[in-house]
């Protein structure tokens, strides 16, 4: 059986008056004559059967009853509030238009966006990848993720978000084609994979092997995600990192060469425009950075330098 209650009205009016201790200012708060809040505490004292406050000439002060009575209502209107503001944010989400590299968009950021919508439902994230400033003309980004050197391109960097440290790799398999402990030398007659330019592997090399030109070889794929596949599947030696291909190094598909890495690029985020007034922007970009913040404490991953290991 449902229990009764007493009238919304007059415990709203109890609420204000009761948080105010002033019955005109609780009048101007609900929009309501001074009169209205008036009947509306004596009705629910009626109601209840006890008095909730004591009058002193202009002056209202709670009772004791009414000291009971208020945090109980406020909590209660309080959970209301909150159900109502929830049921308002899941109708009417917040878009924000996330543009990233491919391989960034692919292998980091798509895998741990349910963490954000778990953690904020009423945000909506609609992720594109974009590798140039053309393709992201007309399209409405608010937050666009990219190697730090291409972001300068199109926007003001607004965070770095980790580094990409890269050191040779190839499959177990390809690994086996090559006999005995490998060495420097070895990498000007192994088949090399690039990603996009031969930029990474040109400054592999002036570090290590500065008067080769070794780093003008090798099989050249359009993004990044798609030499890792390419190394993956044995097809030669690939600069490989820990945070973009953490599966193929977990699972075994791509193993490390050699011990040292070098720094290749850095993560960043920028914005479009000025996010201060889009709160929604500023939520997601704090949780990008404390996430890709845990990223950095990874552990980097053992090397193998020969076939027999």
């Amino acid at each position: 059986m449902r229990r009764k209650l007493p009238p919304l009205a007059a415990l709203r009016a109890f609420e204000a008056a009761s948080r105010t201790e002033n019955f005109a200012e609780a009048a101007r708060e609900l929009g309501v004559t001074h009169s209205a809040i008036s009947q509306q505490i004596r009705a629910l004292e009626d109601w209840l059967q006890v008095k909730l406050f004591e009058r002193h000439g202009n002056r209202v002060l709670l009772s004791s009853e009414g000291a009971t009575l208020r945090p109980r209502v406020n909590d209660a209107f309080e959970i209301l509030f909150e159900a109502c503001e929830f049921v308002q944010r899941s109708t009417k989400k917040l878009p924000i238009n996330v543009s990233a590299e491919p391989a960034f968009a692919s292998r980091w950021l798509r895998p741990r966006l349910s963490e954000f919508r778990d953690q904020h439902p009423e945000i909506e994230i609609r992720l594109v990848s974009g590798w140039d400033q053309k393709s992201l003309q007309g399209s409405n980004i608010d937050v666009i993720i990219h190697f730090e050197e291409r972001l300068k391109e199109f926007v003001h960097i607004s965070d770095r978000l980790f580094p990409i440290y890269g050191y040779p790799a190839c499959s177990p398999g390809f690994l086996e084609k090559i006999p005995g402990v490998i060495r420097i030398s070895d990498f000007n007659h192994l088949p090399l994979i690039h990603d996009n330019s031969r930029l990474m592997w040109r400054r592999w090399f002036s570090e290590h092997v500065p008067d080769s030109t070794a780093w003008r070889t090798g099989y050249v794929y359009s993004d990044l995600s798609l030499a890792i596949d390419a190394a993956a599947d044995g097809e030669g030696v690939f600069l490989a990192d820990d945070i973009l291909c953490a599966n193929e190094i977990s699972q075994g598909n791509l193993v490390r060469l050699l011990p040292d890495d070098m720094l290749c690029t850095w993560y960043c985020a920028g914005v479009t425009g000025d996010y201060s007034a889009n709160s929604a922007v500023k939520i997601f970009l704090d949780w990008l950075i404390a996430v890709s913040k845990n990223q950095q404490n990874a552990a980097p991953s053992p090397f193998k330098n020969s076939s027999s290991a």
